[in-house]
């Protein structure tokens, strides 16, 4: 069972690194370009336990990675570091909440955006235009990441039924 679920993890994983690589460049909004693995680690986080899902995120974050080579590394650490703060701050939360969740997803975009602020402000500058940027960066992956959440959640309670008759 449990290596049913560790497969299972990893083929969802896969299909949003391809949807995040191929689809997401597409709906970019002002040169802002959601990231669908924010709503993903909140649910699977939520769903599974955080030591199964390291070495997956990491080598999913090492593939998104290498898709960006100018910051090799930043999206490995960050999906690391939003999973085990993402699973300590859900633990004294109700599980089934959907409230709790938007607010760890919430979190979860506000925190990306204050990462990639400081990053991209020490890289090219701090300005208003950055701030901004990134302010519509943390609304972008909040609105996304619901949607991901949604979606995987409505995919959980989906049962196939192979009988004929």
């Amino acid at each position: 069972m449990a290596v049913w679920l560790v497969i299972r993890t990893l083929i969802s994983g896969i299909i949003v690194l391809y949807l995040q690589i191929l689809f997401m460049p597409k709906v970019t909004i002002a040169g802002i370009t959601p990231n669908l693995f924010l709503g993903w680690i909140v649910y699977q986080v939520w769903k599974k336990p955080v030591n199964m899902l390291i070495p997956i995120l990491f080598v999913l974050g090492v593939c998104y990675d290498l898709t960006m080579p100018t910051m090799l590394g930043l999206q490995t650490s960050l999906y690391i570091l939003l999973a085990v703060g993402v699973d300590e701050f859900h633990r004294p939360l109700e599980k089934d909440s959907f409230i709790s969740m938007g607010i760890t997803l919430g979190l979860v975009s506000f925190v990306y955006a204050i990462v990639m602020f400081i990053v991209y402000g020490i890289q090219s500058g701090f300005s208003a235009t950055l701030f901004l940027t990134l302010l519509g960066l943390f609304i972008y992956n909040y609105i996304w990441g619901i949607l991901t959440t949604a979606l995987f959640m409505l995919i959980s309670h989906l049962k196939l039924d192979f009988r004929h008759g």
